[in-house]
């Protein structure tokens, strides 16, 4: 367990990660910098507005609260010295000095990064979801940032596969405001994934946050996977990141036509990874994982004549619907039907833009 100082330290709202290694430099412990008058405190070379700050704040808190929060939420705090802070995390830069985590262990898996826009395509929420299935089934951990679009898709492949994901937050563990927000974060622990953030408890998402959330998510991982951004974008900001600390940065190619494959299609002309599968990031994990061959659905026994002909023409490779129904003999609005009822057999899939692949 934590002192009581050194939890309430990783609280105040006015000190960040320059702040908190400027008073691990000076103090002996916690305590200490807890303790510290104004003078001592100046003396660290944090700004005296921002000391001014930390000292008022502090006289209006109560100590046993600080254990009372993290005690009634299953909370840990764990800085640079814990065996279970992130490995890759500790080299970045900047690392966090102190990770609120709820949930699972940090260390159970290998982890990856996976981000995205959050008002993305069907292409890229059915692709992020079907490659954090994969990675997640592969013994990969899915590291998102907990928010909507491709964030929310991949904690879901991730948990579908019974796997391990983890999302990092821009907002205090106890911060979040927004229902449905919170609903993905408690099915993220219910399935036994993890919920972690460098911030204060109670803080809530603010612009900022954002950025540097993003540098948690790239620098707990050896890759990081764009599956779909625009070229402005946080997504960009965590790829940037894991350039920056010389992660590898892999991203999913998309419709040259969408502004929302208009980042990762750069990324890949400048020197991305280019991924369309889970295997190409277990072979650049260096693990051996069969890959999953998705168009060995077979077609149950009874199916009509028009599912029988167009299943005939799909395969793993994306097919049009229109290109389909062509190939099979069929109109468009038998085509589409029986796709509708493969669909929902699961023995098809629209990756977006009704371009069909066979399996789940």
């Amino acid at each position: 367990m934590r002192s009581p100082f050194t939890i309430a330290l990783a609280n105040v709202p006015m000190f960040g990660q320059v702040s908190h290694a400027k008073l691990l430099a000076t103090f002996t412990t916690a305590e200490d910098a807890w303790r510290a008058n104004r003078n001592e405190l100046l003396s660290t070379g944090i700004e005296p507005k921002r000391i001014d700050a930390f000292i008022a704040w502090r006289n209006s808190q109560r100590l046993e609260s600080f254990i009372e929060s993290i005690d009634r939420e299953h909370i840990r705090v764990i800085g640079k010295d814990d065996l279970e802070y992130p490995p890759l995390l500790a080299q970045i830069f900047d690392p966090p000095a102190y990770l609120f985590v709820r949930g699972a262990s940090l260390l159970s898996k290998s982890p990856i990064a996976m981000v995205g826009s959050r008002h993305c395509t069907k292409y890229g929420r059915d692709t992020a979801q079907k490659l954090a299935n994969d990675l997640a089934t592969g013994g990969l951990s899915i590291v998102s940032g907990g928010a909507y679009g491709i964030d929310q898709a991949a904690h879901e492949g991730a948990m579908t596969a019974k796997g391990h994901t983890i999302a990092v937050l821009a907002s205090g563990l106890l911060g979040a405001d927004n229902s449905k927000h919170i609903e993905l974060l408690n099915k993220i622990l219910v399935a036994n994934g993890t919920i972690i953030s460098e911030f204060p408890l109670i803080a809530p998402p603010q612009p900022h946050c954002f950025p540097l959330r993003n540098r948690i998510v790239s620098g707990m991982c050896k890759a990081t996977i764009v599956v779909e951004a625009a070229l402005a974008s946080g997504s960009m900001i965590t790829a940037s990141a894991a350039t920056r600390e010389n992660r590898e940065v892999c991203a999913v190619p998309g419709n040259i036509s969408s502004p929302t494959s208009a980042g990762t299609n750069w990324l890949v002309k400048t020197g991305a990874h280019c991924i369309t599968e889970a295997q190409d990031i277990f072979l650049l994990y260096g693990m051996n994982v069969a890959p999953n061959a998705s168009a060995t659905a077979v077609l149950p026994p009874g199916r009509s004549t028009n599912e029988q002909a167009l299943f005939s023409v799909l395969s793993a490779e994306p097919l049009h619907i229109d290109s389909a129904a062509e190939r099979a003999q069929l109109s468009p609005s038998a085509a589409s039907a029986a796709a509708t009822q493969l669909e929902i057999l699961g023995i098809i899939r629209d990756i977006g833009g009704n371009h069909f692949v066979v399996g789940r």
